[in-house]
């Protein structure tokens, strides 16, 4: 029980981490949309192609904002079938943030990948839906009308709104004020993503172990020092408060502290607060919480690596999981896929099925309006990430 307890805190940490990220990105995303025009360019009816690319790139905007958007646009016959396909292709929810926090290489990798393979498969789709009218049963759903204010309203930055002293106001800047305390104190650490050691401590530990009984027997003082010295600078480098990673981290929450601290009541109220933190906090955090917990329990009493490793077979039944999950219209499912391969436990290309087919909330808004649609498009997705999986399984990736 005492192993255990370490263990446990370490997972309530990482999640504390982790959902603290998520909420300052989409803080910040939310200033940066509400601020710009966010004008429709009617013009994209008659080419098909830069809607795909349009669209493709517009998912790639983390969070669920470049999903609704698409939505939006495709539900207001802007877009066509295959542009949709394409934005949701590039699309990955929530868990965008997670992966930039634990690599920004990572990221960028796995976005020009979904970019990519976004575009390809919205143009294919486009030639066999392009002679086809798609119905859309429900034309004007709620989300249509907040988001087509939501994008001319303005944030309104201006000192003389300190003056007031609201409770979501008051409860942001003191969140944001614990979380960049936590960061200079190195009590939260974005390194790896503040990523809970999935099992890997038990190995460096007995790693060490093996090297102090070898330098005991041995004969070679200056190896050991250099071996001491290096565990011991990898240790501490895991712990540093000012590492680039935690360096970029602290001044994104800055700048959403005197943005918070700046906006006007009701951009505070209508946007921050209900859009952003009302709607995402609870979700992120359990969700989070809930991934993390399971698969450090799985870790610590399974050898995950190693299964499969030896059983080729557990790799076309994570792939043929990370489709069927991928339905589900909602962050958080999907983070399992994402922990599993910082830990090492699956490849890239399952990671990426999971990305391909899923698309965090942003297909909701489709789904109240036509569920043929969403269907339609997630039937699309799922053969997409089934090719691509297939290929990875077969060619090593």
């Amino acid at each position: 029980m005492t192993a255990l307890f370490p263990a446990f805190t370490e997972v309530i940490t990482s999640t504390l981490t982790i959902t603290c990220l998520v909420m300052v990105m989409l803080l910040l995303i939310e200033f940066v949309n509400v601020s710009s025009s966010g004008k429709v360019m009617v013009k994209l009816q008659n080419k098909p192609i830069l809607q795909i690319v349009i669209a493709a790139f517009l998912g790639l905007i983390p969070g669920c904002l470049g999903g609704f958007t698409i939505v939006s646009l495709f539900t207001h016959r802007l877009l066509s079938f295959g542009a949709l396909v394409a934005g949701m292709i590039s699309t990955f929810g929530d868990e965008a943030f997670v992966i930039f926090a634990y690599s920004p290489k990572l990221t960028l990798l796995l976005s020009v990948s979904l970019l990519v393979i976004g575009i390809v498969a919205g143009i294919i789709t486009n030639f066999f839906f392009k002679n086809k009218i798609l119905k859309h049963e429900n034309h004007s759903f709620e989300i249509h009308d907040t988001e087509t204010h939501h994008h001319h309203q303005s944030a309104n930055l201006n000192i003389a709104n300190l003056k007031n002293h609201s409770l979501p106001r008051f409860i942001l800047i003191t969140g944001l004020l614990i979380y960049i305390i936590a960061i200079l104190t190195g009590t939260f650490s974005h390194e790896h993503g503040g990523m809970p050691d999935m099992g890997h401590s038990e190995i460096q530990t007995t790693i060490a172990h093996d090297n102090d009984e070898h330098c005991a027997h041995s004969t070679s003082a200056v190896s050991c020092e250099d071996t001491h010295s290096h565990s011991h600078s990898h240790a501490h480098e895991h712990h540093s408060a000012f590492s680039w990673e935690n360096i970029i981290f602290l001044c994104l929450a800055l700048f959403t502290m005197i943005i918070v601290a700046l906006s006007s009541e009701h951009f505070l109220r209508s946007h921050l607060w209900e859009h952003v933190i009302k709607k995402h906090f609870l979700s992120v955090l359990l969700w989070t919480f809930g991934v993390l917990l399971v698969l450090k329990a799985l870790y610590l009493f399974v050898d995950v690596n190693a299964i499969i490793e030896q059983h080729r077979w557990t790799t076309l039944l994570l792939l043929l999981m990370a489709i069927i999950i991928g339905v589900i219209p909602e962050s958080g499912p999907h983070l399992i896929f994402v922990v599993l391969y910082i830990g090492g436990s699956i490849p890239f290309s399952i990671l990426l099925v999971s990305s391909i087919v899923q698309d965090g909330h942003g297909a909701i808004p489709l789904l109240a309006a036509s569920r043929r649609n969403f269907f339609l498009m997630k039937g699309v997705n799922m053969l997409v990430g089934l090719i691509i999986g297939l290929l990875g399984f077969f060619l090593g990736f």
